[in-house]
């Protein structure tokens, strides 16, 4: 059970403080505000046959949150969001450890098919989240491209993503499909968080080296800001897709595999997408419905809102 140490452990100048989490006999700081996810088994096993996790926790979320409890300086977050050290950031050991305490969970869930964003905090969620699952040898694993973040900072943008991939995770998994990160040509596309972005922009990237377009992300971001530099409508246009995958892949299953559930592994802005209600709000958009979740680290919720039958 993931324990609560309210214990003030700096007073900066702002108005927050951080305080400690114990989680599987461990420490950690964190923000004072930091939400801990809540588990009701009978909700996610009877509500919906997907069902979403944000991934755990980040280097780049606790140096992110923290900053932001003892600061207060919205405006200077754009500093850290596009400091390199935060590229494809990974999970900090906090996040780790929610992973693994998520873990007894999601044992509890009779899963046949996995949906994991690309990015490395989303692939390492699902590991140490599934690899004790009873089920684990017989689940599908699908990397899948549209599930990735909305684009905010560099911990949104990959490097050499194929190598990683095959160096880090392929062997982690026993079915596990990246075929949908690859062209018509069967090549990566290793710049496939950078799909969506302002019209404007994309023309810009044209004849462009990778470095090239990365920078001019940046000096938008910086112009933009507190707006993004891709779009909300093509978030929401690939959130369409993936439910589209979702539904097919439930009307195809075998009948007796009918109560399985579809575990989709991704992103705090895009969950906000997911789970909006965007009837009646004309493009372009320019903000999230006002029912829109926000998930803690770690958090599952059953997605009762979509029809996938």
């Amino acid at each position: 059970m993931i324990s609560k140490v309210v214990t003030p452990l700096l007073k900066p100048a702002g108005r927050n403080y951080s305080r400690v989490v114990s989680i599987n006999g461990k420490d950690y700081k964190v923000p004072i505000d930091f939400q801990e996810p809540e588990y009701d088994m009978d909700h996610l096993q009877n509500s919906s046959k997907v069902i979403l996790l944000r991934h755990a926790n980040t280097v780049f979320n606790l140096e992110h949150d923290l900053f932001l409890a003892s600061n207060g300086y919205v405006r200077d977050v754009l500093d850290i969001q596009y400091e390199e050290k935060h590229r494809d950031t990974p999970l900090s050991e906090f996040g780790v450890e929610q992973a693994k305490y998520a873990s007894r969970f999601a044992r509890g869930l009779d899963i046949d098919l996995v949906l994991i964003s690309p990015l490395r905090r989303t692939l390492q969620t699902a590991y140490y989240l599934l690899r004790t699952h009873p089920n684990k040898e017989n689940m599908n694993y699908v990397v899948h491209p549209d599930i990735r973040e909305h684009l905010v900072g560099v911990s949104e943008m990959t490097e050499n993503w194929e190598n990683k991939f095959i160096d880090e995770y392929q062997y982690y998994f026993p079915n596990l499909d990246s075929s949908l990160m690859r062209d018509e040509y069967g090549q990566c596309n290793e710049l496939f968080y950078c799909k969506d972005m302002q019209p404007e922009l994309r023309v810009k990237f044209r004849g462009k080296t990778r470095d090239e377009i990365e920078q001019l992300i940046r000096e938008s971001a910086e112009q933009r800001f507190p707006r993004t530099s891709e779009l909300l409508e093509c978030t929401y246009d690939r959130v369409k897709r993936v439910k589209k995958y979702i539904k097919k892949h439930i009307r195809n299953r075998d009948e007796r595999d009918q109560h399985k559930k579809v575990l989709v592994i991704t992103h705090s802005l895009l969950l906000k997408v997911w789970t909006g209600s965007w009837a009646g709000m004309t493009r372009p958009y320019k903000g999230l419905p006002n029912d829109s979740l926000l998930f803690s680290n770690c958090e599952f919720h059953p997605d009762t809102k979509s029809k996938y039958e």
